[in-house]
């Protein structure tokens, strides 16, 4: 091995599960997280002979890892008409109509959130499903945090209305 691949297998080695990790809790798959983790790595393999290692390169990982899961998940623009299928109750001890109960519930909230705007929908998701930040949303959106704040209030308004109305 060459000091280059010696050096690009140790820097491997030592970030790889932290980014993965990083990446998956970003985009919410740990395949989807694995590939993106490496395509950074092979860029940085592409460009080893362009790049200072120095003591800002975790961050520089770090960096690009959170852009390329943005841009995965701009690009994908996600299946946001799509609940997950795997909604389970509290407790496997819950008797079978708590069970229909749940996805009857789940199926009304899912019915709700496909009456949103689509952009509204959209911030919606990304919060409420993937666990993301304003400014993460804003990022990918190419919108203001304002109007991410904006859009949640819009969506919890409607969705509170609607589900008062339908319990009455």
């Amino acid at each position: 091995m060459t000091s280059h691949q010696d050096s690009f297998h140790a820097l491997y080695k030592r970030y790889r599960a932290g980014l993965s990790s990083f990446a998956a809790s970003i985009v919410k798959n740990h395949s989807d997280a694995d590939e993106l983790v490496n395509d950074v790595f092979v860029s940085i393999w592409e460009k080893r002979d362009h790049l200072i290692l120095d003591d800002s390169l975790k961050n520089y990982l770090f960096t690009a890892v959170k852009n390329r899961c943005l841009n995965h998940i701009k690009k994908a623009r996600l299946p946001f008409s799509d609940m997950p299928d795997d909604f389970n109750p509290p407790s496997p001890a819950h008797a079978a109509d708590r069970l229909l109960e749940a996805k009857e519930t789940q199926a009304h909230v899912t019915a709700l959130i496909e009456q949103l705007p689509s952009k509204c929908k959209q911030v919606f998701l990304l919060s409420r499903m993937f666990d993301l930040s304003y400014k993460e949303i804003a990022e990918i959106m190419d919108i203001s945090s304002k109007t991410v704040e904006n859009q949640i209030g819009i969506a919890l308004k409607f969705l509170k209305e609607r589900s008062a109305h339908n319990n009455q």
